[in-house]
């Protein structure tokens, strides 16, 4: 009987081959059976799952004879909610206005899905009150103990989402653009206005295999809310929501909480499903405060109306200046001389750093464990933790780019290779001490037998260069390392075998202190700069800054073997 419910539920793709549970391919974009390998295309997914609707609207239908139930609807907020005959309260619960009668329920306005209440009321208001005294110095507890009448049980609107999205993802400080895309295998996002999808999205995940095709009998008794957004507000939210999932990842890939991603969906198969759902909406000490409960799983999640600010560029700005900071202390053995030349860079790393960077601005919301709730006879126990539940839907993006044949596949980005690293060692030791270096070549040709190597090469006289050539290097591995890396990634495509293969132009990939200023870089139309073009295009201020560290290159080169 669990396996014939279980088969019912249009979310869970079987394989067509062996009949076991099918798992979604992000990297191939298809399902798949982990057990035999038989790939059920896209496709043919949307084809069994548009039968299934047809068939249970059938059964909505038919199932709707004899129901005595009745619409209302506030003439305030615009909440639609739905009860049984003679069972409707007087004042809407989503504003405290007084509800209008409508005509009788129409059985195309109810879902396809619904997940039944496992918490009773009574359960659900104990896990929430205990929740309360947990935080009750915090307003948000207040604010549920004094509104704990207000406390109530809804099937709630949500749009279940399946299809493929996409996004642009950019990050501060970088001017490249990169392409990520998904597949949106469960991503159910609520579809009443009057209550903040955040925070009830913060309550989640469900248990979508107890999923089950709608029937009457499970709202019997209990308030129901029918959806009051238009299918532009549900998109909207579709991507915000996404854009929460995606966020993550893409943090983790950018090395930043300064992102900015741009999402598409593409063809969005929706099905309207009623999730239950525990709430209060109360104001408090004029702030509003909506606390919701997960009514399968128990997690509890409550808006602050507080905001968590951050400017991620700032801590590249206190890092370099530390780093410069100490860098300096151990050369010169003194903090003094170190914190006075470090001003230098210090107020060059603010200028950098703030050009392109943005302040980060995240809603604060309180929320327990995820949760899971099971009942022994008659007695509810939760489990709380971040493995209790899975969410079965994987809605992880997956970065793509061109590879040499110019098709998209999946990639793994890299900014930082061992290869890299090494390369900006060399790249700023040569920098700084070119001069001892060119000095040493020459003192060791010109060397005549029975000199010492060193009674004609002084490298402290190259002191004119080191100075500016710090400052150079100090450019290179803030701008070049840390911004231009972005820029220039190392892209690894993925192979169907699960190895990798690093594709895309070797000259792309070049962080030299010549390349942070352009010189070696390919334009546009695929021309790459020299460095006397470089200068010369810079006018008649790059012939002198060329021609001068040209001469102080050459005087203190001399000066070291003089």
């Amino acid at each position: 009987m669990e396996e014939t419910r279980k088969k019912m539920n249009p979310l869970r793709i079987f394989c067509k081959n062996c009949g076991a549970p099918a798992g979604f391919d992000i990297i191939r974009q298809t399902y798949s059976c982990p057990n035999c390998g038989q790939v059920s295309g896209i496709q043919e997914v949307e084809r069994k799952m548009s039968q299934w609707r047809d068939l249970n609207k059938k059964n909505i239908k038919a199932g709707s004879a004899g129901q005595a139930l009745e619409e209302h609807s506030c003439p305030t907020c615009g909440a639609q909610v739905i009860f049984k005959a003679g069972e409707a309260s007087g004042t809407c619960d989503f504003c405290g206005s007084k509800l209008i009668r409508k005509d009788l329920l129409r059985p195309d306005q109810m879902p396809e899905l619904i997940i039944p209440f496992f918490i009773t009321p009574e359960e659900a208001k104990k896990r929430m009150l205990e929740w309360a005294h947990e935080n009750e110095k915090t307003p948000e507890g207040q604010a549920v103990l004094s509104n704990m009448d207000q406390f109530k049980g809804y099937y709630l609107p949500y749009q279940l989402a399946r299809g493929p999205v996409s996004a642009t993802v950019t990050r501060d400080e970088t001017q490249r653009s990169f392409y990520c895309d998904g597949y949106l295998d469960g991503t159910a996002v609520n579809t009443s206005k009057q209550l903040d999808n955040l925070t009830l999205n913060a309550m989640e995940p469900f248990d979508w295999s107890e999923a089950r095709p709608f029937e009457y009998g499970y709202i019997a008794g209990q308030n129901v809310k029918l959806s009051d957004i238009s299918d532009a507000q549900t998109e909207k939210r579709i991507l915000q929501e996404v854009e929460e999932d995606f966020l993550p990842e893409v943090e983790r890939v950018m090395q930043t909480e300064g992102v900015d991603i741009r999402l598409r969906s593409g063809n969005l198969l929706t099905m309207p499903v009623l999730l239950p759902v525990y709430f209060i909406k109360a104001k408090y000490k004029d702030t509003g405060v909506t606390a919701v409960m997960n009514g399968q799983t128990g997690r509890i999640a409550v808006s602050t109306g507080r905001e968590k600010k951050s400017r991620p560029w700032l801590w590249n700005w206190f890092l370099y200046t530390l780093g410069t900071f100490l860098l300096l202390t151990f050369l010169f053995g003194n903090a003094w001389v170190g914190l006075y030349i470090t001003s230098v860079p210090f107020i060059i790393y603010g200028v950098m750093f703030s050009q392109n960077g943005s302040e980060v601005v995240r809603s604060i919301v309180l929320k327990t464990e995820a949760a899971k709730a099971e009942r022994k006879g008659n007695t509810l126990s939760i489990a709380e933790g971040e493995d209790v539940l899975e969410n079965p839907y994987d809605n992880t993006p997956v970065f793509r780019e061109r590879n040499d044949d110019g098709k998209l596949v999946p990639v793994h980005l890299r900014f930082y290779p061992l290869s890299r690293m090494v390369s900006v060692v060399v790249n700023t030791f040569v920098t700084v001490f070119l001069p001892a270096i060119i000095a040493a070549f020459f003192r060791w040709v010109d060397m005549k037998e029975g000199e010492k190597f060193m009674d004609s090469y002084s490298p402290g006289y190259g002191a004119a260069w080191y100075c500016i050539a710090f400052i150079i290097a100090l450019l290179y591995l803030s701008k070049g390392l840390r911004m231009d890396a972005f820029d220039h990634p190392f892209i690894y495509e993925i192979l169907e075998n699960g190895k990798e293969k690093l594709i895309g132009d070797s000259d792309s990939r070049k962080l030299t202190v010549l390349s942070m200023f352009g010189v070696g870089v390919k334009d546009e139309n695929g021309e790459r700069w020299g460095l006397i073009k470089t200068l010369r295009m810079m006018g008649g201020i790059g012939l002198f800054l060329g021609g001068a560290l040209l001469f102080i290159l050459i005087g203190s080169t001399a000066a070291i073997i003089m």
